[in-house]
């Protein structure tokens, strides 16, 4: 057990914490900055620098195409609702979006040893994981209420994007670390064959 802990880096993880805790309330604050309805709202920052209304924005786009792709009668109402034939309304709140799955994954990175142009490309691969994920899920669930699938009782479509995003991820870090491990290694010492 000792043997386990020594693999184990706590400032390491505890920055990890603190990154994925700074960026998702962020994202949650500069949320409430752009929101009408909030208290602090700053009508600068939602009519010219709103990131999350315009990342919202693609995914009620992407996923509304992919409905459309499957037959379903879907059409974007407003910035945050969709709705399918007059009287069934999705609405797509902040937490729809996946800014905790993507503040794990970018903490994730930036954490790393990696080069600035490496953390940059893998933070894009897996922010377009995350959004294209959600997307399916959305573009799922109005497929599934316009042909009257069944819901499950033991898991809803939150919980599925969780599980999905979390495996992506996790295949993401695999991956990462893997070439993370091979980029450090000497450029004369080579990859070792056991690898």
């Amino acid at each position: 057990m000792l043997q386990t802990f020594k693999f184990f880096n706590v400032k390491s993880f505890l920055k990890l914490i603190a990154l994925v805790l700074v960026l998702y309330y962020f994202f949650l604050g500069y949320g409430a900055l752009v929101s009408p309805e909030g208290n602090q709202y700053s009508a600068f920052l939602d009519h010219n620098l709103n990131f999350i209304d315009w990342y919202r924005r693609t995914i009620m786009v992407f996923s509304n195409t992919i409905a459309h792709a499957f037959g379903a009668n879907s059409y974007i109402v407003s910035h945050q609702m969709m709705k399918l034939g007059n009287n069934i309304e999705f609405e797509i709140w902040f937490p729809c979006l996946g800014f905790g799955v993507m503040s794990f994954w970018l903490s994730f990175v930036v954490n790393s040893t990696s080069s600035l142009k490496r953390k940059f490309t893998w933070s894009i691969v897996g922010i377009l994981a995350i959004w294209f994920i959600n997307c399916l899920r959305i573009a799922l669930l109005i497929i599934s209420v316009d042909r009257n699938w069944p819901q499950s009782s033991y898991i809803d479509h939150h919980d599925m994007f969780n599980i999905m995003a979390y495996i992506i991820i996790a295949t993401l870090m695999y991956y990462y670390s893997k070439n993370d491990r091979q980029e450090q290694l000497e450029p004369n010492q080579g990859i070792p064959a056991s690898i």
